[in-house]
């Protein structure tokens, strides 16, 4: 793999060598993301090449491969944030980007019920949780509705209640993680796009996200989750890909050794 260097805790506590494989009962579902033939980058350099992949509805995805591979460059580019080069990428049946209609807005893909949370969250620092979790469902345009939303999520996620009126910027890293899930429970996506939900995270706050993943899965929600601590997501998934050099690899990745060896 030359200079790509892998970004993967392969310690005991992240990564368990033995044959557990992954729940697979999938087959049976619809097919809520197809993505076919995608190819981008940026500028003149290429970073995906003749990507295809379909995801089907209530599956949970976990995307891997090494530091330069393409996986937050993919995520990315189903939500329109990087318009593609060539291919398509179609969500409940619509296509939403396709050569040479480049990309749709990502704003509108959240009131299509698309959300993506990158691995640096993006929230108003100035502004207090309550208020970035107001922002993320002013696109409903119903206060009544936002208000009921809100008030629901707050009897759910204590830990967000008990922060209302505290800074982004006062928060810490678990802190603002539980905000952008909030934000996702708040927008009821049907797929959630997800880039490493455990960077920079303690155990604890590891688990407590682990928590409303398996809440927001178990809502319905269809999850593509890129993260290195596969231990912690192997029985969580459905399935793992893998990309490598930009190139999709969805086959053979059933167990931890298999994961282990497509990754080295």
């Amino acid at each position: 793999m030359g200079k790509h260097k892998l970004n993967i805790d392969t310690s005991q506590s992240s990564l368990d060598y033995n044959n557990s494989t992954l729940n697979t009962q999938h087959s049976t579902l619809s097919q809520i993301l197809d993505i076919q033939n995608l190819s981008t980058g940026y500028d003149k350099k290429q970073v995906l090449f003749g990507v295809s992949l379909q995801v089907q509805k209530g599956e949970t995805v976990l995307l891997v491969g090494s530091n330069g591979s393409g996986k937050s460059t993919l995520l990315k580019t189903i939500f329109g944030i990087i318009p593609l080069w060539h291919g398509a990428v179609s969500f409940q049946g619509n296509t939403l980007h396709s050569y040479p209609k480049l990309k749709t807005p990502h704003s509108k893909l959240i009131m299509k019920k698309m959300m993506y949370l990158p691995q640096k969250d993006e929230l108003f620092e100035d502004m207090n949780v309550q208020e970035n979790l107001e922002i993320s469902i002013l696109h409903l345009r119903d206060a009544q509705k936002q208000k009921q939303l809100l008030a629901q999520l707050f009897e759910d996620m204590s830990v967000l209640k008990d922060k209302r009126q505290q800074l982004a910027s006062q928060l810490s890293g678990g802190e603002r993680k539980m905000v952008s899930l909030g934000m996702a429970l708040l927008n009821k996506p049907n797929l959630l796009l997800f880039d490493e939900p455990f960077a920079g995270l303690s155990e604890d706050n590891i688990d407590m996200v682990i928590r409303w993943l398996e809440t927001i899965k178990q809502n319905g929600t269809t999850l593509v989750i890129i993260e290195h601590r596969i231990k912690k997501l192997l029985n969580f998934a459905d399935r793992v890909v893998g990309l490598k050099l930009g190139r999709l690899y969805t086959d053979n990745l059933q167990t931890i050794n298999d994961i282990k060896q497509f990754l080295v």
